[in-house]
C-alpha cells in the first residue's frame, strides 16, 4: 500500500501461473524425480509416500513437509550414530 493523497491506493494481487501440464506430464516428472531419488539411494516406502499424498491433498503445507522429514531424517541419524557406537564397544 502506498500513501496518495491522504489515502492509501493498494496495487492488484497477482493470480498465481496455472501449470498448463496434463496429470499425465505431471506424473512423468513425478516418476522422473522419485528415480533420480532412487538412484541416489533414496527408497521410497508407504509412510512416507503417504505423507507425500497428504501435502499434494493439501492437508499439510510444504513447510510442514519439510519439517516431517527434517525430524526423521535426524531420528535416523541419531539412531546410526548410536550403532556405530555400541559397534565400537
Amino acid at each position: 500500500m502506498t500513501p496518495c493523497d491522504c489515502r492509501y491506493i493498494m496495487a492488484p494481487m497477482s493470480k498465481p501461473i496455472k501449470d498448463p501440464r496434463s496429470a499425465a506430464e505431471k506424473a512423468r516428472d513425478t516418476a522422473g524425480i522419485v528415480g533420480s531419488m532412487v538412484h541416489e539411494g533414496y527408497v521410497p516406502t508407504p509412510e512416507t509416500e503417504a505423507i507425500h499424498q497428504r501435502a499434494e491433498r493439501g492437508e499439510i503445507t510444504t513447510d510442514e513437509l519439510i519439517e516431517i522429514f527434517r525430524q526423521r531424517a535426524l531420528k535416523i541419524q541419531g539412531e546410526e550414530r548410536a550403532r556405530k557406537r555400541t559397534e565400537r564397544v
